[in-house]
């Protein structure tokens, strides 16, 4: 750990002190309102298929509902691609697990679909209940059911957006500093990307390498990873390893390295941050940032 003259206005005179502080301020959500639901991105997926999804509303209510697919099928065939989405199932091939063995339906896009393909549409549609959904009118319009579908499939993103949701955080600040001072900054900065806009070399332990942002203070090249964790979990102490590796990596006279990492699920995981957080030389959350420390590195060249 290196020393931050800003610590002494924040009470904190020792190692011990400053990782105390580190672990008693981290939050607890990142969440913002966004978080819950992409609704752009459900919006224009469901507008993608919104007209076979209005052809199919055709089927809902048929008694003969096998036949009227079967003939739907023959005269819109752009229907079928949408048959595995509304089951939730993103892509055209699903494989089965049949007492005959398994068996693979495709519902992959054809301007055309022979009789045994229609058939085999029509069987999958019928053993996975939506037909049956469709004949009881438990969907009144598929296209506001494709949105709920839609929706629940978001959910699975929803990881993916706490890490970014970390990283645009943290960009306010990095971003608002480099404006103030006139620095440079890179999000998801490859060494190849470095070089090419920054004109500094910078040690990767592998090629695709990408940090979360690299600043150009002119005499110092920071390079910063982000990441949250909310839950606990053995891959903590792997992560913190990691980063304590890196640290060894690229640190050198005219190159830095800050770890910024948030949540409670440190907690759970004192003992392996303790220990990257004394052998390296910045690690701070976010309320840390706001306390000024990583606007008196990235200045003062420490």
């Amino acid at each position: 750990m290196n020393y931050i003259e800003k610590y002494k206005s924040m009470g904190i005179l020792s190692e011990n002190a400053a990782f105390e502080y580190l672990t008693s301020n981290l939050k607890d959500t990142i969440r913002t309102y966004d978080f819950f639901v992409a609704w752009e991105k459900v919006i224009g997926n469901v507008s993608k298929i919104e007209v076979s999804l209005n052809i199919m509303n055709s089927l809902i209510g048929k008694a003969d509902i096998e036949t009227a697919l079967k003939n739907l099928i023959k005269d819109y065939p752009e229907i079928v691609p949408v048959i595995p989405f509304l089951i939730a199932v993103r892509g055209t091939n699903i494989k089965i697990a049949d007492m005959g063995g398994d068996i693979e339906y495709s519902f992959a896009k054809k301007r055309v679909y022979n009789n045994d393909e229609v058939e085999k549409i029509v069987y999958f549609s019928k053993q996975c209940g939506l037909l049956k959904i469709l004949t009881d009118k438990n969907i009144k319009n598929l296209v506001d059911y494709a949105m709920g579908v839609e929706v629940g499939l978001d959910t699975n993103a929803r990881k993916n957006r706490s890490g970014t949701a970390m990283e645009n955080l943290t960009e306010v600040y990095v971003k608002a500093i480099c404006e103030k001072y006139g620095f440079q900054y890179l999000a998801q900065a490859t060494a190849h990307k470095i070089k090419e806009v920054f004109g500094k070399e910078v040690n990767t332990d592998k090629a695709e390498r990408h940090f979360d942002f690299a600043v150009d203070t002119g005499k110092m090249l920071y390079l910063m990873e982000v990441n949250y964790y909310g839950g606990g979990g053995s891959k903590l102490k792997s992560v913190a390893g990691e980063f304590s590796s890196l640290f060894e990596l690229v640190k050198n006279d005219s190159t830095g390295f800050i770890w910024v990492s948030d949540g409670e699920g440190w907690l759970t995981a004192k003992r392996p941050l303790r220990e990257t957080f004394d052998h390296t030389d910045f690690v701070m959350n976010i309320n840390m940032i706001e306390q000024g420390l990583l606007e008196e590195i990235l200045v003062k060249g420490l």
